[in-house]
């Protein structure tokens, strides 16, 4: 390919990010993010192959093949990539759960930032749904419902807010908070983590979080992804690494700031 066609698949998704709804855009940001940095910010969009899907697939959590699945169709549609690749898009099957006493609830753990953020999601998408109500009352005031455009939008996007609603409910309701427990400085959920990278010195700063709060453009790791499991349960002055079609990548854990406040320190180093 020409330098001039050349295309990153970091600038690639920028613009694909770019292209979308706030709302699609905060939901789908942090797993096609995830893939990006897994495949090498600045490798050509269109060296993606099959075999990279499938090799990702293997540790992407389900909630994530969605977002990866469009992104890929987008990139096809552009004529930046070969096609296929988002039918390959298929997450890896859990093995089945034990059987559960009727009534039992999953706890899922979460930050307490994260917990908040959930509720004012919440909050204001129980506004927005009271909004849209309203728009397909008047909507519906247009006898015409054949073509009744404004009316079929209003029900889509209410359908797409009674759902979100219903999974933040009930992922409220399961949600405890990790901040305030009895810690030591091993790396764990709502921790703040600070990496030296080996290969160049430069230093990293992540806090581990639940896939629902994950967003790296914002420092924050989803502790089921691939950097994130290698994090977790890591003490100062340990190497974590990782590989991902753009190489082999290991850093030092230097500092851990625990969610109760406390800062672990590497202090032998130096």
């Amino acid at each position: 390919m020409a330098e001039s066609q050349f295309q990153s698949i970091e600038r690639v998704a920028i613009e694909y990010l770019s292209s979308l709804g706030a709302a699609k855009r905060a939901s789908d940001e942090a797993s096609i993010l995830k893939f990006v940095r897994w495949f090498g910010r600045q490798r050509s969009i269109d060296a993606i192959k099959t075999r990279d899907i499938d090799a990702y697939c293997q540790t992407m959590p389900p909630n994530e093949s969605g977002a990866l699945r469009a992104f890929l169709s987008y990139t096809y549609k552009k004529g930046l990539s070969s096609r296929g690749l988002a039918s390959r898009v298929k997450s890896k099957k859990e093995p089945k759960e034990p059987a559960r006493v009727l009534g039992q609830i999953d706890e899922i753990q979460v930050t307490e930032e994260g917990l908040n953020a959930l509720k004012s999601e919440l909050e204001e998408l129980k506004a927005e749904r009271m909004m849209v109500t309203e728009q397909m009352r008047k909507a519906a005031a247009d006898k015409d419902f054949r073509e009744n455009a404004p009316l079929q939008a209003a029900r889509e996007q209410k359908s797409h807010i009674e759902g979100r609603i219903l999974e933040l409910e009930s992922t409220i309701v399961r949600a405890t908070t990790v901040n305030g427990r009895g810690r030591h400085s091993a790396a764990c959920l709502g921790d703040t983590v600070h990496l030296k990278d080996l290969a160049t010195g430069g230093t990293l700063c992540y806090k581990l979080v639940d896939s629902r709060e994950a967003s790296p453009a914002r420092g924050k790791l989803s502790s089921s992804s691939p950097i994130g499991r290698a994090i977790m349960g890591k003490h100062i002055g340990q190497e974590v690494e990782f590989s991902a079609p753009a190489g082999t990548f290991k850093y030092l854990v230097e500092q851990i700031d625990a969610s109760n406040g406390r800062k672990y320190r590497d202090d032998s180093a130096g």
